[in-house]
């Protein structure tokens, strides 16, 4: 007859090591995905032929580009196992392009300004 908060749990199972991950792909991003291929799949070859699939994506040089939780006593907060490291004035990531088709696979560009929408096009047509 106890009850106990989600948070409660969560904070018991972070203590054993035991840490919650959200998955990658969520119902929705699955029934898009289905969606997609169900109207692509009788395309021809020579539609795919015309295709360009690409991506990016950032990566990170230090640290992770989210706040993380450190769980600690009272009066612990400084002690050196309860800091995380930080590395300041930004410089701690690259955003990387790429791209492929049917007939291979492009080169992958280090992105250093902005990415515009036409950023791809210039980047395949060079």
């Amino acid at each position: 007859d106890t009850t106990v908060s989600a948070r409660t749990i969560r904070c018991h199972l972070n203590e054993k090591g035991r840490y919650g991950r959200r998955p990658l792909l969520t119902q929705r991003h699955k029934k898009a995905r289905l969606e997609f291929a169900k109207t692509y799949v009788t395309k021809p070859q020579s539609f795919w032929e015309n295709v360009l699939w690409t991506d990016e994506t950032k990566v990170e040089l230090f640290g992770k580009g989210q706040h993380g939780t450190v769980y600690r006593k009272r009066n612990e907060a400084f002690k050196e196992k309860n800091t995380v490291p930080t590395v300041k004035h930004g410089g701690g990531s690259k955003m990387f392009w790429g791209c492929f088709a049917s007939f291979g696979t492009g080169c992958l560009d280090c992105v250093n300004d902005i990415m515009k929408s036409d950023f791809g096009r210039d980047v395949v047509a060079s």
